[in-house]
């Protein structure tokens, strides 16, 4: 059963880290950002991503 578990989470990872991503693409079409602005958008979300892998790998599905 862990193995099927593991799999959906690597599943989930993967579509919500696009999610993430496309997030990203859509605020840098939509926004014209300075570096700072811009670096500081990168930081959140590859924080955000971090935050989500680890709540992916220490918990379990309900």
């Amino acid at each position: 059963m862990a193995g099927v578990q593991d799999k959906l989470k690597a599943e989930l990872m993967v579509e919500i880290y696009a999610s993430i991503d496309r997030i990203y693409d859509s605020i840098e079409q939509h926004f014209d950002l300075d570096e700072i602005r811009r670096t500081t958008v990168i930081k959140s979300l590859n924080t955000l991503k971090d935050e989500l892998y680890f709540v992916v790998s220490t918990t379990s599905l309900s």
